[in-house]
């Protein structure tokens, strides 16, 4: 194609020296079947002497600030000369190849001994596109391209292996239905089936227009459209560019002034965005009227050291563009509603979803993780990316068989980490939040009782949950939540380890759900009777390292009295990590210490210090009634701990 016959968009991408010596027909030719030789033959590429290394900094200054900038100049000047520091006005000869990489084509620049590589990519509708398998990240996600993407990518899903068949199913109580995006209306299902889709988002604000029992009726003739948040709209946008008539935003389809009915719509979440036929999670957005169906080229632009558009000279003989990626995106390594700790349980719960990042729009299933349009992230996502993995764990095919209780067990406790990491607005919800995730690992383990946040079967070693760093404690919450042996009893980040060495035996055990409906929520009490064997101790803060450290005191009468055995290291014994910020983990005190399991070098257990004011009842055994304020770790070469162990178990009870 000739210079003149070239569209004016491309024309101007580069300037009339580079058209005339890399970008003319024949130079850019053999630049581009210098892939198909071997790279030792030099004869395979273009060479020559790029004019614009030739000026001076201000010269190159200039050019580069100039309103008609060339790309390719821009290119050598920032990621060759100033990477290299090359000698000014002086004639360096520059190399250009393409070369192909791992199914990706990628364009080589060599400077006298410094090399520059950079995969290049096309977007899906541009004429290099058939010959550049690369693609660029898809910038307008409300695009007749991005909705196209999305159905072919759900259209592949059900041919999948682990991933859940696209089946019709009962709509949930409520939904919004999107048939006249000029008029959506409140829906009420009264059993009825279709495909619906979910919507996960952050309010981050209040939405003085949710529904409530006051307004429900006029909703369902019509919600005005300057009542709908921005982010809700889009999900009424993108639902009926899929082709569905129904969606469910809990703001609009649960009772937002009554408590009853936000209970029972609660205790439905895991079948909503289970059964959902998609979930739209709009990631990007801190809040409810930030909407997240706006174009990302500007962010994408900004998140880049530098992003250069060229032209492609196709071996058809058409021409079209290609984009080259230097230095690493800029963008946070999480979304908004990667704090948030409701969205966690819908994504998870949820087949198939469409993950409005800040970037891009993403497609994940039980199966794929990717970009829509397949295009590399170049974004380190961290708290995005690693989700996926739970879900293939959680979501196995009908014909897996579920007795893997190691695997499907750390998947609860990678699930349980993540979870605790993520804020609530109301931190009383911290069992409820997660009550749809735990519902659905009950269907590995039909057998086994959920005790606020813990599992029957996986007791005494859940209990050894812990606080990562004492410096990721929290002040202990005034509201009762769980018993003290839960991880849902404070606030903050919780790890849990694996340990298969017992030291203990659980007597008994029973929570009181508040709803007799919802074994799966909120707790109003509970209490384990654990058989161990118990020590007192002093808890005081150690002058090294970043724990706590403990001394184990005399034992009482019934326990052996160690005292030949005071001479300890004045470091302490072991180590504790404090549950929460409280008195007894402020100084030094009196605790006890619960051993309950051990590996080969160390033994762990509870902190535990005498429950005030429990009432008894009738029926209770009368054992010492405590509760758990931290975890400890102990050292199993020391004497005193080697005593320990030889030491007789008792039975307490722990609330």
């Amino acid at each position: 194609m000739d210079l003149e016959h070239i569209p004016p968009e491309i024309r101007k991408l580069v300037c009339e020296t580079c058209w005339r010596t890399l970008f003319s027909p024949g130079s850019f030719q053999k630049a581009w079947t210098a892939q198909f030789v071997p790279p030792r033959d030099g004869l395979a590429a273009f060479s020559y002497n790029p004019e614009v290394l030739t000026r001076t900094q201000k010269q190159r200054r200039q050019l580069l600030n100039s309103r008609n900038r060339c790309e390719w100049c821009r290119l050598v000047c920032e990621s060759i000369e100033d990477e290299y520091r090359l000698r000014q006005t002086t004639k360096h000869q520059v190399t250009v190849r393409f070369h192909q990489s791992r199914g990706a084509i990628t364009l080589s620049i060599w400077v006298e001994n410094h090399a520059y590589d950079s995969a290049i990519y096309a977007t899906e509708d541009d004429p290099a596109a058939r010959y550049i398998p690369g693609r660029d990240i898809l910038s307008d996600v409300n695009s007749t391209l991005a909705y196209d993407m999305i159905k072919k990518r759900i259209s592949g899903c059900s041919l999948h292996e682990r991933c859940t068949q696209v089946q019709c199913g009962r709509l949930p109580t409520r939904v919004i239905d999107c048939s006249d995006p000029g008029r959506p209306r409140l829906f009420i299902s009264n059993g009825a089936e279709d495909h619906y889709v979910a919507l996960s988002y952050v309010w981050g604000e209040k939405q003085p227009h949710r529904t409530t029992s006051k307004n429900l009726k006029s909703y369902i003739h019509g919600i005005p459209l300057k009542r709908i948040p921005k982010t809700i709209m889009d999900a009424i946008t993108v639902t009926r560019k899929l082709g569905f008539h129904y969606l469910w935003v809990d703001s609009f389809c649960i009772l937002q002034d009554s408590k009853d009915d936000k209970a029972q719509e609660i205790a439905r979440i895991r079948h909503i965005f289970h059964d959902s036929y998609v979930t739209i999670i709009a990631a990007c957005a801190s809040k409810v009227s930030d909407g997240f169906l706006h174009n990302r080229r500007p962010t994408v632009a900004n998140s880049f050291n530098s992003e250069y558009l060229l032209p492609f000279r196709c071996p058809d003989g058409n021409i079209g563009t290609m984009r080259l990626v230097m230095g690493h995106r800029r963008l946070p390594f999480s979304e908004p509603v990667d704090n948030r700790a409701w969205c966690l349980e819908e994504r998870v719960l949820s087949p198939r979803r469409l993950i409005y990042a800040r970037h891009t729009l993403l497609y994940e299933c039980h199966t794929v993780h990717d970009n829509v349009n397949g295009a590399p992230n170049f974004i380190s996502l961290r708290a995005t990316e690693e989700i996926p993995r739970i879900p293939n764990y959680i979501s196995p095919p009908a014909s897996a068989i579920h007795d893997d209780n190691l695997t499907t067990g750390e998947a609860w406790y990678n699930i349980v980490t993540l979870y605790t990491q993520r804020d609530l607005t109301k931190p009383r919800d911290r069992l409820i939040a997660i009550s749809g995730i735990a519902e659905h690992f009950q269907y590995f383990w039909p057998h086994s009782r959920y005790l606020a946040g813990l599992w029957e079967h996986q007791l005494p070693g859940s209990l050894l949950w812990h606080i990562p760093h004492i410096d990721d404690s929290r002040r202990r919450p005034d509201v009762y939540r769980a018993p003290s042996w839960s991880w849902a009893s404070i606030d903050g980040i919780c790890d849990s380890q694996v340990f298969t060495d017992v030291l203990c035996t659980i007597i008994h055990y029973d929570v009181t759900p508040a709803r007799l409906d919802n074994p799966f929520g909120e707790v109003v009490g509970g209490y384990l009777i654990l058989e161990a064997i118990v020590q007192p101790a002093v808890w005081e803060v150690g002058m090294e390292g970043p724990g706590i450290f403990f001394n184990v005191a005399c034992g009482p009468t019934g326990l052996p009295p160690w005292t030949e055995l005071w001479d300890y290291d004045p470091r302490g014994i072991g180590c504790v990590e404090r549950d929460a910020i409280e008195s007894v983990s402020e100084g030094i005190g009196n605790v006890y210490l619960a051993l309950v399991c051990k590996d080969s070098e160390c033994g762990y257990g509870l902190v535990l210090v005498p429950a005030i004011n429990h009432t008894s009842n009738a029926n209770d055994p009368g054992y010492p009634v405590f509760r758990r304020v931290g975890w400890f770790s102990a050292d199993l070469r020391e004497p005193i701990v080697i005593a320990w162990l030889n030491g007789r178990s008792q039975c307490v009870k722990i609330i």
